[in-house]
């Protein structure tokens, strides 16, 4: 009886987790796919009880990209650990592919923390990605004191990138809150998805288009070994 890969996806900022999942289910049929948000991002405890089913791969999309990174040395050394719109720092100021001038997210956390109804925040940041989440998912999915701690950790935790080295990673042309072109300096393997903004879909099937199907990962080099 075929095993089937057990992946563990980490949401982006503000995503729900069952929209996440079942987003990553439907380019990866044949995986067993659990979701994650993390709650308290900086928090070591949370990321290893997250890595404690020891799955085949870690899928991490923006904010979860940095926080695998972050988090990575306590990642189990078989699991494939995979960036999608790899953020090494997301201020500008820090010339690590980050686009959001520091003030501006100063400013989107403000607001925030003075809005009673931040649906509409939320939303806005959505478009700007070029995600289009259905009404029953937008339904503030998130404490304003979760999202908050997010927003922290975009704002002030940043890695090497060496960190990404035996990673895979995958990021769009047109990201508008991420500089393709200065990452692959950064990142000499990445691979830069033509027409592809900060929305997760197009990541993922090129990601599902490295992939035969079965529980094992075809022979390409977006797998590259991991370090141990």
């Amino acid at each position: 009886m075929e095993t089937k890969k057990k992946i563990t996806a980490i949401c982006g900022w503000a995503l729900p987790v069952g929209w996440f999942r079942q987003l990553v289910e439907s380019y990866l049929p044949g995986a067993e796919v659990r979701a994650h948000y993390p709650k308290n991002p900086v928090n070591k405890e949370e990321a290893t009880e997250v890595f404690s089913s020891k799955p085949d791969w870690v899928i991490g999309y923006s904010l979860g990209s940095l926080w695998l990174l972050v988090h990575k040395n306590i990642i189990p050394p078989q699991t494939k650990i995979i960036l999608m719109a790899p953020i090494l720092a997301f201020p500008a100021e820090e010339n690590l592919g980050g686009k959001t001038p520091l003030g501006k997210l100063k400013y989107q956390k403000k607001m925030l923390s003075s809005s009673e109804d931040y649906l509409t925040s939320l939303k806005g940041f959505f478009e700007l990605s070029g995600i289009h989440l259905p009404d029953n998912d937008l339904q503030q999915p998130y404490s304003k004191e979760v999202l908050i701690r997010g927003l922290n950790f975009l704002e002030t935790a940043s890695v090497s990138p060496q960190r990404a080295k035996d990673c895979v990673a995958i990021t769009g042309l047109r990201d508008p809150l991420l500089d393709g072109n200065l990452l692959k300096r950064l990142i000499p393997h990445l691979t830069l998805v033509g027409e592809c903004d900060h929305s997760p879909h197009k990541l993922l099937s090129h990601l599902a288009q490295q992939h035969d199907g079965s529980s094992e990962p075809t022979d390409q080099p977006i797998f590259p070994q991991r370090a141990l």
